[in-house]
Formats: structure tokens, sequence, C-alpha cells
């Protein structure tokens, strides 16, 4: 096998996914079992005799595996679909943490007659009753009756699509107390109930010291809940091209595990305690915010590397295996395991997207900063001044900042362009001011959180003011950000599948002149 064997096998893995979508039914369940057990003879035979080409039959067979696991995981979309307008009563579990509003909740109910799930939408506003289910929670076993279709599709996104990558291929409508009938309440997993729980009553906390404008984009800043975000701060994000601030992922465990992580090194625990005590707080962390998609990668992510530092210290393994790119790899690999489909949702597209950007931006970067840096620092006499040093840290602080944001923002546009037909133009210069100012509120909102679960109210009011200086700061920079003309571009479907056919045609004289170059550089050696 090459180096980096997991980055080949899960590439292998999506790949076969992404055949099997191509060729949707046409090819039985069968044949991919038995092209699965072929390669599995192929492998067997070619380890035995030692044969060179043996490496790739693992990769094939990756990709065979991928193939079936996604061909297993369809649901039958046409034969239940053609049910549907038949339906007037579904049965199941609630089994997300359900979004609530005053007009409105919502949630997935993963259905006990049928296969799936159902996205369920709770109107309040027309339910003129005040009877005991106004707010159904996670876990939750109910019976329903009402409105039943399709998910909807537009220009600007395809609603359709995320669903099914979720197992979802129904949407019900509900607008009475009456249509729900609660059949058995906690059926769900007993930490997330805690989780749902925990996470009410921190939202609580919130509401009883915040503003509802404040309050909401601190609720989507801390836990991922947008449903009480206003709506004007919510197209503010989005025109500005910092959109992911909003969406709990991997920049907000980021965020949080650098903020645990110089206080528990401040206390004098080596690597190793402090990876190891760092665990069990990103469980709790996935917990309250309900395991998404793009906090499971960052999680799963973290854990390796956790491991693989707390191994490579004990010299169990040599270092250079704790590999970032491995533990990526390991992450997406057992995600696409899990669900197949995952492949095709967005979220996953761009977390592991900007992630890959991101690290191998770092790896490309880092080596010839290192070489270089001494030769800076002596030119600049920062050892003769502490305000030189000072000046140097942020100086490498603000490039390596531009080089995460810009690797990040290049790696996820071609997504971004292809699901919201927008391309972002000064995202990368945008988030160099608002990843910061958002790191700082969500310290701060994790300070105010600490504090006014304390007995101690006086301390949570100050605290809860400067949070919101600094909230009302991170709504009118972006608001700045979004009214400038030039903040993103509206691209079409069609423009970008052309530009990506024709870019690699334009680009290539520069890389045969490239070759060339090369060659004769090579030849006058």
């Amino acid at each position: 096998m090459p180096r980096r064997p997991l980055v080949w096998l899960a590439a292998a893995w999506i790949g076969g996914i992404l055949i099997a979508h191509q060729l949707g039914e046409t090819l039985p369940t069968l044949a991919w079992w038995l092209a699965g057990c072929f390669s599995l003879l192929l492998l067997l035979i070619g380890y035995r005799r030692k044969l060179h080409w043996w490496p790739l039959i693992p990769l094939a067979l990756a990709a065979l595996l991928g193939a079936l696991s996604y061909a297993q995981s369809l649901l039958p979309l046409a034969a239940l679909q053609a049910q549907l307008h038949s339906l007037q009563r579904v049965r199941g579990l609630i089994v997300n943490y359900p979004s609530q509003r005053p007009d409105i909740s919502s949630f997935v109910l993963k259905l006990s007659d049928y296969p799936g799930s159902f996205q369920v939408f709770y109107h309040h506003n027309s339910n003129k009753q005040t009877q005991y289910f106004k707010a159904p929670a996670y876990g939750y076993r109910l019976e329903l009756s009402g409105q039943f279709k399709l998910p909807w599709s537009s220009e600007d996104f395809d609603y359709r699509t995320y669903l099914w990558s979720r197992d979802i291929w129904a949407i019900a409508s509900v607008w009475s107390s009456e249509q729900l009938k609660v059949q058995a309440p906690r059926q769900g997993n007993r930490l997330l109930a805690w989780g749902y729980r925990t996470r009410l009553r921190l939202f609580a906390l919130i509401d009883r010291y915040f503003s509802p404008r404040s309050g909401g984009l601190l609720k989507a800043l801390l836990l991922g809940e947008r449903a009480y975000l206003n709506p004007d701060i919510k197209q503010g994000f989005r025109d500005a091209g910092v959109m992911h601030v909003l969406a709990v992922s991997g920049l907000h465990l980021g965020i949080i595990i650098g903020l645990l992580w110089m206080l528990l090194r401040a206390l004098r625990l080596s690597i190793s305690a402090t990876y190891l005590s760092l665990l069990p707080l990103v469980l709790l962390y996935l917990v309250l915010v309900g395991f998404k998609v793009s906090l499971v990668r960052a999680s799963l992510l973290f854990v390796f590397i956790a491991l693989g530092a707390v191994l490579a210290e004990r010299g169990i393994i040599l270092r250079r295996w704790a590999d970032p790119l491995q533990g990526l790899a390991a992450a997406a690999l057992l995600m696409l395991i899990m669900n197949p489909k995952a492949l095709f949702d967005v979220g996953f597209q761009l977390s592991f997207a900007a992630t890959t950007g991101i690290l191998l931006a770092l790896r490309w970067a880092l080596p010839r900063w290192q070489r270089c840096a001494p030769q800076l620092k002596e030119r600049w006499g920062t050892s003769e001044s502490l305000l030189k040093r000072l000046l140097f840290k942020l100086g490498e602080a603000l490039l390596f900042s531009l080089l995460v944001s810009t690797a990040a923002q290049l790696a996820v546009a071609p997504f971004l362009a292809y699901q919201f037909h927008r391309i972002y133009l000064a995202s990368f210069l945008i988030n160099l001011a608002i990843v910061p100012l958002a790191t700082w509120v969500i310290w701060g909102g994790l300070g105010f959180l600490g504090l006014a679960a304390l007995p101690l109210a006086f301390l949570a009011q100050g605290a809860a003011a400067l949070e919101t200086l600094l909230l009302q700061l991170l709504i009118g920079l972006t608001e700045r950000f979004a009214a400038l003309p030039w903040s993103y571009l509206l691209v079409s479907r069609a423009a970008l599948l052309g530009a990506l056919v024709l870019l690699p045609l334009l680009l290539s004289p520069l890389a045969w002149s490239i070759g060339w170059l090369t060659l004769l550089r090579l030849r006058g050696r």
C-alpha cells in the first residue's frame, strides 16, 4: 500500500459511492457482491505470490465495498412516494433535538412502520388551544396526522437531496395539538435526553439575560440553534460569506478546545494529560449540540490526533505516524461506512473540503516558514526588543490566519457555487475580521454560562453586558461587509460545470510550460 493508506482507502471508498450513485439501480446488489468477492480473491492471490500490482486490489475492493454499502443504503423511494398521497397517520420516534420557536417547531421523526424518516413542522401559530403538547421533546414516541408531501427544491438550494442524504423522504405539516398523540415519552438515548434537557436550561439562561436579537445569535454560535436567529442577521452573515460561523463545526470546536487547552496547560499538565482531559469535554459538547455532521467529523479528527499524540509520547508508535490527514481520512471513512449517503450532505462536503484545504496548506507552509523564520527574526532584531518580538508574533499570527482562511475558502468555493450558486469574492479577507471577533464572542459566551449557572447573578449580569457589546459589534461588522457590492457573485450551476471543464484546458499551457522548464533545468544539471 502507498504512504497514508487511509487517505487512499477513503478516496477509493468515495469513488465507489460516486460510481454507484451514477449507476443508480441499473446494477443489482448481487453484482456488487460478486465483484467484491472476485476482488478479494485477487487480493489473496496477489499477496501470496508477491505480485507487484497487489496493492491496487485493496483500493478496488474498497471502491466496491463503498458502492455496495451505498446500494444497500438506498430507500425504495419510488414505492414509498407512491404511498404518500394515501397516508393519513404515521408513528415514530423523535431522534433529533427539536428546534422550537413560538410559531413553529421542527423535528425528525424516525418511522416505525416505514423505512426512513419524516421532517415534521408543527405550526403553533394556528393552534388556538393551550393543551399539553406544545413542545415536542427528544425521545418522544408519537402518532401524528397531517399533510404529507415530498420535500421541495428551489434554484438556491436542493432541499430534497439534502433531506434524502439523511434518509428523510417526506415532510409532514401539523397545525393542531389534536393531530399529535404522545404514545410514550423518554424512549430515546438517555445521554442525549440529558443533553437535550441541559440544552434547554442553557437556552433559558440566555433568554434571562439577553434580548431576543442578541440571544438568538449567541444560541447559534454556542449551540448551533438557528431557530431563534433574527432573519436579517442570518441574511447578513450569508451575504458576507461567513455563514459557516453560524453552523457549529470544527471552527467552533477548535475555538473551545483552544481556550481549554490554554487553561489546562497553564496548570502544567503534560500534552498527553491535556489531550485525555479534553476528550470527555469534547463528548460533552457533542451531546449538548446534538451530534451534527460537521461537529462529529471534527470530534473524530480530534480523537484520532489525540490518540496518536498520546501513543507517540509513550513510545508506542512513531510521531510521524500521527498524521492529521490520516486522521481526517479515518473520520471520513468511518462516517461513510455508517451512512454512505452522507457524501451528498452539503455539511459533510463543506466540512471535509475546508479541513483538507487547511491541512494541505499548513503542510506546505509550515516547513518553509520554519526555515525562513530564524533569518527574519535576525534581520528584524527581535532579540533586542520585546516590542519587536510581539510585533513579529502578531505578524506571524496574521500571516497564518490569512493562509488558513484562504485555503479553507478556496477549498469550499466549488461546493458553495454548486450548492448555493454563489462565489464569495473577498470572504478570506472578511474572515480575518469576523473569525477572531467570533472567537471572543464564543469565549465570552462560555464564561457567561459558567457564571450564570452559579448563584452569582451580579457577575453574570456584568458578563452578559460585555457579551452583548461583542455580539452587537459582530452583527454591525457583518452587516457592513454584507453591504459591500463585491461581497459575492451569483453563478449558475451550468456555468460552474462549464468552468470546471474548461479550467484544465486553460491551465494546460501553463502546466506544459512549467513541465518544459523543469525538464530543461534537469538537463542543465
